[in-house]
């Protein structure tokens, strides 16, 4: 059962990554809802104590914090821009973290349209690797406003040992970092 200060945290994607992330947001109190396009792994999520969202849209009337974890940047604009995507549905003040596989531009161009809507992107990136995720000890090398970074780090830190915090959205997967 969730606690009264956790988020009620979705994830879109729960393939190898998104399925650990899940695993550990359920053990430290999370009430988690997972999305994902294919049934065994809807499957996974509901036996790891999640329930099941069967689209973003869906997805995005129920909670209020989303991590992207599906592969790349065309299936994060589908997860949150495309027909049925989340940002339609998601409350004021919700949060969309993205721990995709992302160019800095795409996650930065998100984050200007869901602002509009007054939605907040939480630039995510992890790193490890499998191992890590399921040990939850993943490394997030994250990019926000501050009041995002630490809303998100109470979500993060259930499969994150680390947390660095890079400046802005789009700071993560830049070159030019001082």
């Amino acid at each position: 059962m969730a606690h009264e200060n956790k988020e009620k945290v979705g994830i879109i994607g729960v393939g190898r990554m998104g399925l650990a992330m899940l695993k550990h947001l359920v053990k430290h109190g999370h009430e988690v809802i997972a999305c994902d396009l294919k049934p065994e792994q809807q499957e996974k999520a509901r036996a790891a104590g999640a329930g099941i969202a069967t689209t973003p849209v869906e997805l995005g009337k129920a909670v209020n914090f989303i991590i992207i974890g599906v592969g790349y940047d065309q299936e994060i604009n589908d997860a949150v821009l495309g027909r049925d995507g989340a940002l339609e549905t998601l409350k004021t003040g919700s949060i969309i973290a993205v721990s995709a596989t992302a160019k800095p531009d795409t996650v930065i161009a998100l984050d200007e349209r869901t602002r509009q809507k007054g939605v907040d992107v939480l630039d995510a990136p992890i790193c490890r690797g499998g191992w890590s995720a399921d040990e939850g000890t993943l490394l997030a090398l994250v990019g926000g406003k501050p009041d995002v970074v630490e809303r998100g780090r109470r979500v993060y830190q259930a499969f994150c040992s680390d947390i660095v915090h890079l400046g802005d959205v789009g700071r993560a997967g830049r070159q030019d970092h001082e």
